[in-house]
């Protein structure tokens, strides 16, 4: 089992509700639907974050592409998907 850490937390009462209320449809504890979904929020937060970093350091280094080349390759990939008729 992995250590837990306590933390305590300051919600909206309709938050408490809630958190409370999917606990009970799932058969979980409070603290085990929060940790779970704060922990999904975190790494997709986290994810967002290191790719706007790398997009920046990619700029900073001269990767780019110009606007006309990225819409035309976007427009491509449009036009391969598009249903035939």
């Amino acid at each position: 089992m992995a250590k837990t850490a306590a933390l305590n937390l300051r919600v909206s009462e309709s938050l408490k509700l809630k958190l409370g209320q999917f606990a009970e449809l799932t058969h979980r504890t409070p603290s085990a639907v929060a940790e779970r979904a704060m922990e999904a929020f975190l790494d997709r937060e986290l994810e967002m974050f290191e790719a706007i970093e790398q997009s920046q350091e990619d700029f900073r280094q001269g990767r780019t592409v110009s606007h006309e080349h990225a819409m035309a390759r976007i427009r491509a990939t449009i036009e391969k998907h598009r249903p035939k008729e």
